[in-house]
């Protein structure tokens, strides 16, 4: 059987490149690629490849964000290409095949992918959270303002609650709303959950910004948070708070 690949990068050449190398391995089979994090997500869960020729640095999620929003159980065999050196013990940390610092030759590559085929699955990252040195969780996003060329970085903890926009969400700052092409489930995972939690299924709340409770009589009810924003809480969620808050109510 093929060792089946999917390819991770932001940029168009290198994509190009590696699914041209990867094609003309007649044991490895090219699946698909993806640009961004949350692509690679839903590539990854869908196509459910044996091998991710993944980048690190990338909009919105990173290399290590990927991971950690897969899941360790989940998760394929990861061979890092990047143009960044830093990361390379955080990525052997986490148990990936190789670390590949672009430029790099195609004799690199084939040697990558030799010891990938080796351990054929075998390599699963098993207790690759544990094992990250990089925080558990998100402590800031990269969002696009103004256009594709310009970017803003934005401190998780400046977040008051975050909205489901169909495969987006929507991140509202202050009076400020960005949108990201990351899903809402992704996200959740991504976040410390001692200091958001979802309420419903289309929204999370950081805690900090909550400052009432309203419950109805059917069990549901409204959370409102410091700057007078209403949002749903679903009575399936009432636990999560509770158990944040670490108390009943």
């Amino acid at each position: 059987m093929r060792l089946r690949v999917l390819v991770v990068d932001d940029e168009p050449l290198a994509r190009t490149g590696l699914r041209e190398l990867i094609s003309n391995d007649p044991e490895l089979e090219y699946v698909g690629d993806a640009a961004d994090g949350q692509a690679a997500v839903e590539a990854i869960e869908t196509l459910k490849p044996d091998l991710v020729l993944l980048d690190v640095q990338m909009p919105e999620i990173d290399g290590f964000g990927v991971i950690r929003a897969i899941g360790p159980e989940s998760m394929p065999a990861v061979i890092f290409v990047t143009a960044y050196e830093e990361f390379a013990l955080e990525a052997f940390r986490v148990h990936a095949v190789d670390y590949l610092v672009k430029p790099f030759s195609d004799a690199a590559l084939a040697e990558a992918l030799v010891r990938a085929k080796a351990q054929r699955l075998a390599g699963r990252l098993g207790d690759l959270l544990d094992s990250v040195s990089r925080p558990a969780y998100l402590s800031r996003i990269t969002v696009r303002v103004g256009g594709a060329q310009r970017m803003q970085i934005v401190r998780v903890a400046d977040i008051d609650w975050i909205e489901a926009a169909d495969y987006c969400a929507k991140l509202h700052v202050g009076s400020s709303v960005h949108v990201v092409r990351v899903s809402l489930g992704a996200l959740e995972r991504l976040l410390d959950p001692a200091s958001f939690v979802r309420v419903h299924r289309s929204a999370i709340i950081n805690v900090d910004r909550l400052k009432e409770i309203v419950l109805e009589g059917t069990g549901d009810g409204l959370v409102v948070l410091a700057d007078g924003t209403k949002v749903r809480l679903a009575r399936s969620r009432r636990a999560a708070i509770d158990r944040v808050l670490g108390r009943t109510f």
